[in-house]
Formats: C-alpha cells, sequence, structure tokens
C-alpha cells in the first residue's frame, strides 16, 4: 500500500468519525483534487501530483492535516 491509498483512508476514517455525509464529503474533495477517492486502491502508484492535490483539498475541505 502506497502513502495515495493510505491518505484516502484517513480521509475515509475522517468523514465516518465525524459523521459527515458521505456524498457531499466525497464530492467536494472530488472536485477539488480531481478525482474520486473511493476510487483509489492499495494496488494504485503513488502520484505525487495526486498525493499534493489530496492534501491540499483535505486541508480545504475538512482542515485535515495528512501525514
Amino acid at each position: 500500500m502506497g502513502k495515495l491509498y493510505d491518505y484516502c483512508q484517513q480521509i475515509q476514517d475522517h468523514i465516518d468519525r465525524n459523521q459527515l455525509d458521505v456524498f457531499k464529503s466525497r464530492g467536494e474533495l472530488a472536485l477539488r483534487c480531481g478525482f474520486l477517492v473511493s476510487l483509489i486502491g492499495p494496488n494504485d502508484a503513488d502520484d505525487p501530483q495526486k498525493i499534493e492535490a489530496l492534501r491540499k483539498a483535505a486541508k480545504d475541505v475538512f482542515g485535515l492535516d495528512l501525514n
């Protein structure tokens, strides 16, 4: 598993833990980062551009610092 997948899992956990609307949350995140986090699997390669876009979107949408 790579960093991109781990970050997507952290976001999913954040959405679940805070009981956020799944569709709204994922949709807004997808609009900001350019892809759906639910489509990232454990065997997907780490793409530095996607990772950076996801980190920025998570911070903007949820105030979440991915590490």
